[in-house]
């Protein structure tokens, strides 16, 4: 039976190939993996959500615009459209009469509604696709936009009265990959075949991340879908046209580094959940209650602490407590296994009256769902920390199968998908942004060092790393874990000319 289901995965990736048509596609929206607008033009007239759409073929935007309102993104994930051809978008009009609507953008030289881009599209009666030669959007007053520099844009309803619409994922598209185009975007099946096969045992009780009952719940632990982009090999995607410029903005001869800095707690079920005293980025963070146990590890906990001889000798609830007023980022994560949920939180701190975070986040490890645009997390790119951290299970098994985070000391003020927030105000478009994929160059030997430390490496040649936060440039994330050896002098063998940019296929 799996391997027929091998058969159907292989020609629906054929398939899905061929409708690419070989063009390179970058989301503008990922609407299908519900990612929404944060914004509108009259607040709480106009209402949008997720929702299920057949005749788009899944989970559509629904919008239902209030008269003459507006709907749309006010920082643009993607700010460059010069490497762009077109944006493409289907639509389902549930109605019997054609829609007309106005995309708005602004961009870099905007100063007022003479400089801004306003190019009307319709939408007609059922499905209907659209498509908007990026070459062709000019500003109102005829002048040429600086298309390399978008900040925000908007959809706008052009009738005097409300409308529905659903819209499918807003697509920068081309031009055609060289070459014929790379292969569609993938996870590996192996991978997916060995979690399967393990077996989770039963969680009665919190279980700190550096321990074996840790390692074989992790082991089966499914962190997120097949096609997730933290699951996708990365080792056939195109080096990006600016790969040599960014690695040289981060550092090409700086070494490669890690942090022993990210543990974690396998919580059950039934943990029972707590109100936060204080989130002071409510606004960008999840609502609880939280499962948080008492033994919640704070961030470096506790290699980060026993290597230390001046704090060698404090406790977990002194560490909880910050009783050395050491600060920091003080990240703290709780996974539910069973029920696949993650709980991370930024600058967790213990007090007599409860606990205190500056930010709280929820990511569904069953679902592709992306933060809302715009929005952080604990980390700066607005992604999850738990799915990039390596491990000892799998340092043990031979090589990471996922995607790793590394820190730069500069970013770009932009994000790409599955990223949704940026940390910069700097444009240079040398400097990554949040987000980018980084990969291990194919021809980098790493027969010369360790088993563990291979284990990294082929992960970072097979599924890469994310520009996650703003840190030391070319520190990737590892647990906390006695058990994991030192691995420093091993890793400054390498340096950032050994990575490269990648883009994915779609």
């Amino acid at each position: 039976m799996y391997g027929k289901h091998l058969w159907h995965v292989a020609m629906l990736t054929l398939l899905l190939l061929a409708s690419l048509a070989q063009a390179r596609q970058t989301p503008l929206l990922a609407v299908s993996q519900e990612q929404l607008p944060n914004d509108t033009g009259s607040d709480g007239k106009t209402t949008y959500a997720a929702a299920p759409c057949k005749e788009l073929g899944g989970t559509a935007l629904k919008v239902v615009f209030a008269s003459d309102d507006s709907l749309g993104v006010r920082m643009a994930s993607v700010t460059d459209w010069q490497a762009f051809t077109t944006l493409h978008f289907t639509t389902f009009n549930p109605g019997a009469e054609a829609l007309h609507f106005t995309l708005t953008i602004t961009h870099s030289g905007t100063h007022g509604y003479a400089t801004r881009i306003d190019t009307a599209f319709t939408c007609p009666p059922g499905k209907g696709e659209v498509r908007l030669p990026i070459t062709a959007l000019k500003n109102n007053n005829g002048s040429n936009p600086d298309l390399g520099n978008i900040l925000r844009w908007y959809l706008a309803n052009s009738a005097q009265q409300p409308v529905t619409v659903f819209f499918g994922d807003l697509l920068l598209e081309g031009p055609e990959l060289p070459g014929g185009g790379a292969a569609a975007a993938h996870g590996d099946p192996a991978r997916l075949q060995r979690i399967h096969a393990a077996k989770m045992p039963p969680i009665t009780t919190p279980v700190l991340f550096d321990t074996e009952q840790a390692d074989r719940i992790v082991s089966a632990l499914e962190v997120f879908p097949p096609d997730n982009p933290w699951n996708l090999v990365v080792d056939d995607w195109a080096v990006s046209a600016n790969s040599d410029k960014i690695i040289a903005s981060i550092g090409a001869n700086k070494p490669f580094r890690y942090d022993s800095d990210m543990g974690y707690i396998l919580i059950p079920p039934g943990q029972a959940r707590i109100n936060l005293l204080q989130v002071t980025y409510a606004e960008e963070s999840d609502k609880g209650p939280f499962p948080i146990p008492p033994s919640v590890p704070s961030e470096g906990w506790p290699s980060a602490y026993s290597s230390n001889q001046a704090l060698r000798a404090l406790t977990l609830d002194e560490v909880q407590r910050d009783v050395k007023n050491l600060g920091g980022d003080r990240h703290a994560m709780v996974v539910d296994p069973v029920n696949r949920l993650l709980y991370e939180f930024y600058q967790l701190k213990k007090t007599d009256a409860g606990w205190t975070a500056t930010q709280a986040s929820i990511f569904d490890l069953k679902s592709n769902k992306l933060r809302p645009d715009g929005w952080t997390s604990t980390d700066a790119a607005g992604l999850p920390i738990f799915p990039a951290v390596v491990r000892y299970d799998e340092l043990q098994r031979g090589m990471v199968e996922h995607a790793m985070r590394v820190t730069v000391r500069r970013s770009r003020r932009a994000y790409i998908a599955p990223a949704t927030h940026y940390a910069s105000a700097l444009t240079d478009s040398s400097l990554p942004r949040m987000g980018e994929r980084l990969r291990l160059k194919k021809d980098v030997d790493i027969t010369g060092f360790s088993p563990v430390v291979q284990a990294i490496l082929k992960g970072l040649k097979k599924y890469g790393m994310f520009v996650a936060d703003n840190g030391i440039d070319w520190a990737i994330s590892v647990a906390p874990d006695p058990r994991i050896p030192d691995m420093n002098a091993e890793f400054r063998r390498l340096k950032g000319s050994d990575f490269e940019i990648v883009e994915a296929p779609r």
